[in-house]
């Protein structure tokens, strides 16, 4: 049902764009997605050599924008495969310079020092563990004294 509305509607265009070349007296007509068209020199052409004329030109027009669509793609690809080299190739070489240079890996050792910041944050959570450990044992001491009691009194 769908096909045939598009047939449909794809036929009834194409006769009109015919009927506009064959009968109207303007030099230029405005077709839907390609704009301004010169018609001029097509009068002299049958109607189906029109129609197959406009069918092809539909068909090209709906391909370029695909090409269109792709070569937008294709330079984001390009642009993002650039950048992943530049980063892969041309700073792993100063990365490693870096790291392993002439102090002789004092990058690394840079890299594992830890922050003054980070030591007494490290120091709070420990003390935090700690105390959640004893709150821990302090609440199973009451629930098994509490079961016990329990159990006597029945």
């Amino acid at each position: 049902m769908v096909k045939s509305t598009i047939e449909n509607e794809g036929a009834f265009v194409v006769n009109i764009f015919i009927q506009k070349v064959l009968r109207d007296a303007e030099i230029n007509i405005n077709v839907k997605g390609i704009e301004m068209v010169e018609v001029g020199g097509l009068r002299k052409y049958t109607h189906v050599l029109l129609f197959q004329a406009f069918d092809l030109k539909m068909r090209m027009t709906a391909y370029w924008n695909i090409v269109l669509r792709r070569l937008i793609d294709i330079m984001g690809l390009h642009l993002q495969l650039s950048v992943s080299n530049l980063v892969n190739k041309g700073l792993e070489m100063e990365i490693m310079n870096e790291l392993l240079g002439p102090n002789h890996g004092g990058g690394i050792e840079r890299m594992l020092e830890e922050p003054p910041s980070m030591a007494v944050k490290r120091q709070k959570l420990s003390k935090s563990i700690k105390k959640l450990k004893e709150s821990k044992e302090v609440v199973c001491k009451i629930m098994d004294d509490r079961f016990t009691h329990t159990d006597y009194l029945v």
